[in-house]
């Protein structure tokens, strides 16, 4: 029984109470909740807000998610889960050739947004259009509602030169970073 005066009819109980009782399904029996007109409508209006909600939750999982959507997140994944090309790192003195697959810059990059706040990461493109030449990074990123996004985008630029320069003897050229998005974190409401 709650200790605050907000019971509910003179019952001695409060919402929350009742909220408990419903949740262990009304078990043991509590006779001054039973024999309590207005804690009986309170608990038929829990009763109903419950299968509505459930009834709600079940009915948007039914909805057949979008081929293209699906598709399209698919087709990103598989792209960037596939080693792909090999980025020539250095070449020694016997001839031998070192590089890194984009697969792995692809995760690098990645990488670098996770240890961000605030920083979501959607699409990665690499480019460096001879052996030689400079790695340009293109990078689409999603950004917490309240961020600053300019702070963020700057963070991810230096984030990922910085990555990429320290772990491969890699030139890094143009580092594009674009905010297609800003999102809420999980559970959160503007």
């Amino acid at each position: 029984m709650s200790e605050t005066n907000d019971d509910i009819g003179g019952s001695g109980y409060s919402l929350e109470d009742l909220s408990a009782y419903l949740d262990r399904g009304r078990i043991p029996r509590i006779p001054a909740i039973e024999r309590s007109a207005e804690c009986q409508a309170i608990l038929a209006s829990m009763e109903r807000m419950g299968r509505l909600s459930r009834e709600i939750v079940e009915e948007q999982a039914a909805e057949p998610i979008s081929e293209s959507w699906y598709d399209n997140i698919m087709r990103e994944v598989m792209r960037e889960f596939r080693a792909g090309r090999d980025i020539p790192l250095a070449r020694t003195d016997d001839g031998t050739e070192l590089v890194v697959t984009e697969g792995a810059l692809y995760e690098l990059i990645r990488t670098v947004g996770d240890g961000i706040e605030g920083l979501m990461v959607g699409r990665v493109r690499l480019d460096q259009p001879e052996p030689d030449a400079p790695l340009d990074v293109r990078v689409t990123v999603s950004v917490r509602f309240g961020r600053a996004m300019n702070t963020a985008v700057d963070e991810m630029r230096d984030g990922i030169r910085s990555a990429i320069e320290r772990h491969g003897d890699l030139r890094v050229g143009r580092v594009d970073v674009t905010v297609g998005d800003v999102h809420l974190d999980e559970g959160e409401d503007r």
